[in-house]
């Protein structure tokens, strides 16, 4: 057995050493890098999006989600609420002094208060990441614009022509 022993525990290590000493498999990029404007080496074509899936006031995958288990959350609590009313109502109809009946109730009352306080808690993160998303989303849009303007006028120049005047503001004596 001390032979076998020793045959198995040689072809582990073996095989773990082949196998920590092979090449990592090479992973293609998802996307080319984007093309910066004015540098000669590269093909002008207009920059990738960052997010492509990602626009300004469309609800991603998982927000929908969330969306989903707050209403879901909501409900459940809802439900729990109704039942605590159900049962302090059969408690005042009873009339009744148990001591484990008011604690009982006591512990509701409390984990209820707790679980209210959790859910507008959700509710605000909630509500504060969508907003986030939102003000992300634009500042990307608003870089892509700037960027394709930048591009537009590098393109113009490089082809001898001048990029259309801005126009400024009046100025306050006119």
């Amino acid at each position: 057995m001390g032979i076998k022993l020793r045959a198995a525990i040689t072809i582990l290590l073996t095989a773990t050493g082949v196998w920590a000493q092979s090449p990592a498999p090479v992973i293609a990029p998802a996307e080319k890098p984007a093309v910066v404007a004015g540098d000669a080496n590269r093909s002008s074509r207009p920059m990738p999006r960052p997010f492509p899936g990602r626009r300004a006031g469309i609800p991603t995958q998982n927000q929908l989600l969330e969306r989903q288990r707050l209403q879901e959350m909501e409900a459940t609590l809802g439900s729990m609420h109704a039942l605590l009313k159900e049962m302090r109502d059969k408690a005042a109809s009873k009339n009744s002094n148990d001591p484990v009946l008011k604690d009982n109730l006591q512990m509701w009352e409390l984990m209820l208060a707790h679980l209210d306080k959790q859910l507008d808690q959700l509710r605000m993160a909630t509500l504060t990441r969508e907003d986030f998303e939102a003000r992300r989303a634009a500042l990307y849009n608003q870089a892509l614009e700037k960027a394709a303007k930048d591009a537009q006028s590098a393109a113009g120049e490089s082809k001898g022509q001048t990029p259309p005047p801005a126009t400024a503001p009046p100025s306050p004596a006119e």
